[in-house]
C-alpha cells in the first residue's frame, strides 16, 4: 500500500459558500471559487442548504440571513449594499472573470437585469426584483465575496522574492503630478 501524496493546494484559490434566503423561492446554497491573483470566478454548483457552515482556511461564507448562521463571513444587507454587489457583477462580467455552471444557467443574473434609464453615462441597469429569486441572490453575493477576496489580495500582496516590483506596480504615473482643482 502506498501513500499518495495529498494535492498541494493553492493559497490563492478561494472557496465561497453563498446562501440566500429572504428572496423568492426556496433557500438556495451556492458554491463558487475564485483565484484571488487573477480574480476569475467559477460559479460552480447548488448545495445543501441546512448544512451549518464551518470555518475553513480559504472559504468564505456569505449570506444574506446571517442570524440563521453560527458562522459567515459577509452579510449582504440589500439597502446597504445592493448597488455594490450589482457593480461587482457588472465588473466581473464585463472583464470576462466570470464562469457560471451550465446547471445553474436558471440562476445567471443576466437573466433578471433591466434597463432602468438611459443618461449620458450610457445605460443604467437594474435588477428586476420581481423575477430575483433566492438562487439569483446566492449568485450575486459569491460573485460579490470574489471581488472582495480579489480586492483584498491586490492590496495585501508582497513584491516579488527577488525584490523586483510586481508586473503592474507602477509608480512612476504617480511621482509629484501636477493637478489643479
Amino acid at each position: 500500500m502506498t501513500n499518495t501524496p495529498a494535492k498541494p493546494t493553492n493559497p490563492n484559490l478561494v472557496t465561497i459558500d453563498a446562501r440566500a434566503a429572504s428572496y423568492d423561492g426556496d433557500p438556495v446554497r451556492i458554491l463558487a471559487v475564485t483565484s484571488a491573483d487573477s480574480g476569475k470566478i467559477l460559479v460552480a454548483k447548488q448545495d445543501h442548504w441546512k448544512d451549518q457552515p464551518k470555518a475553513k482556511e480559504n472559504t468564505i461564507v456569505v449570506t444574506d440571513t446571517p442570524n440563521l448562521f453560527g458562522h459567515w463571513g459577509m452579510a449582504f444587507n440589500e439597502k446597504e449594499q445592493m448597488s455594490t454587489v450589482m457593480s461587482a457583477y457588472k465588473a466581473a462580467n464585463a472583464a470576462g472573470l466570470l464562469s457560471i455552471d451550465d446547471s445553474l444557467a436558471r440562476y445567471d443574473p443576466k437573466n433578471v437585469i433591466q434597463t432602468r434609464k438611459f443618461d449620458e453615462r450610457g445605460r443604467a441597469l437594474d435588477f428586476d426584483s420581481m423575477g430575483m429569486n433566492n438562487g439569483h441572490i446566492a449568485v450575486l453575493l459569491a460573485i460579490w465575496a470574489a471581488r472582495q477576496a480579489h480586492g483584498g489580495y491586490v492590496i495585501t500582496r508582497q513584491p516579488s522574492d527577488d525584490g523586483e516590483p510586481l508586473e503592474d506596480d507602477d509608480d512612476s504615473e504617480f511621482e509629484m503630478m501636477p493637478f489643479s482643482i
